[in-house]
């Protein structure tokens, strides 16, 4: 079996110090923003950024929550809420979120607002940090909150490598910030559920040892979907191990007809299906993880000369 505490070494994309660019301007900001995956609100975290930004309030915006186990989610949102962050829900992506968002704002600086205003600032200006790792929806709720200015942002890599200062109202200051990812994974349940949620690409993962992972999660959590989903007769009895994976993908293949020499299964194509089928949402409404499962996930920290070792992401394909 293949061992969970793995080092995944991602692409070699543009080593930068932008990690260091956020940690110089920390103190000037009075709230910072970080865009999550609804479907994985904790591996699509920076950990690098929970280091380096704990001591400043922090909104964390779900996004992708149409994609969502809605049941999860809410658990998320009070595990959240436990750990003293607020939270709020992106319903879909055609949800106004400027008046809520505003609100929180105001809500949760109203400290440094009242700080400012008795030294005498009438009109408190605010520094808002906003933070995701690629392909969260980052740069449609920034989109959103900005009112239709224009942005840096589009489908071309580096157009949002940069920070970028954004106005959103005339005394609050968005702080956009490049999607940064570790340069390694050394989870390998994280690493799976950033490829699930297409933050990486699928090939810094073997994409044997994702389907299997995330097979053996999905089956354990979802009694019933894949052998609807995929129309299998063959019950493995719940919970799966990493064996009972291949008699999944093996029935898979055989009931679409997946078939090579003497007619053995082609467990690869299965595979090939299956991980089609996560990326592209065609599961229905999935999470990756549970609140109650943290403390495993999170087994392995990050190192601390990690700092200096960060990947700015050239995927650029947002929600």
């Amino acid at each position: 079996m293949f061992d969970d505490k793995s080092t995944f070494n991602w692409f070699p994309g543009h080593m930068n110090k932008s990690i260091k660019e956020i940690e110089e301007k920390v103190s000037i900001v009075d709230l910072v923003i970080e865009i999550v995956d609804a479907r994985a609100p904790f591996s699509t975290q920076n950990p690098l950024l929970r280091k380096i930004l704990n001591k400043r309030p922090r909104l964390i915006i779900m996004t992708k929550f149409d994609l969502s186990d809605k049941e999860i989610t809410n658990q998320w949102t009070e595990y959240f809420k436990s750990a003293g962050h607020r939270t709020f829900i992106v319903k879909d992506k055609q949800t106004d979120i400027y008046n809520d968002v505003l609100k929180l704002i105001n809500e949760m600086t109203r400290e440094s607002q009242l700080k400012q205003k008795s030294r005498g600032i009438e009109n408190p200006q605010l520094n808002v940090l906003v933070v995701g790792i690629p392909n969260v929806g980052k740069s449609t709720v920034i989109s959103k909150l900005s009112k239709g200015k224009t942005l840096k942002i589009g489908n071309k890599p580096g157009v949002t490598r940069g920070m970028q200062r954004i106005v959103m109202t005339n005394n609050i200051t968005l702080i956009d910030t490049p999607g940064i990812l570790p340069a390694r994974f050394e989870n390998e349940t994280v690493a799976c559920n950033c490829a699930a949620t297409n933050s990486i690409r699928l090939d810094v993962i073997p994409k044997e040892r994702m389907a299997t992972k995330l097979m053996r999660y999905i089956y354990n959590s979802y009694p019933s979907l894949i052998e609807n989903t995929y129309k299998i007769n063959k019950n493995v009895l719940r919970p799966i191990n990493y064996d009972d994976t291949f008699t999944i993908f093996e029935e898979i293949a055989k009931r679409n007809k997946f078939t090579i020499l003497d007619e053995i299964a082609d467990v690869e194509r299965a595979i090939e299906l299956f991980v089609h089928d996560v990326i592209n949402n065609n599961l229905g409404r999935i999470s990756f993880e549970k609140p109650i499962e943290i403390k495993e996930i999170s087994k392995q920290a990050i190192e601390e000369d990690d700092l200096d070792s960060t990947v700015v992401s050239d995927l650029t394909v947002e929600w």
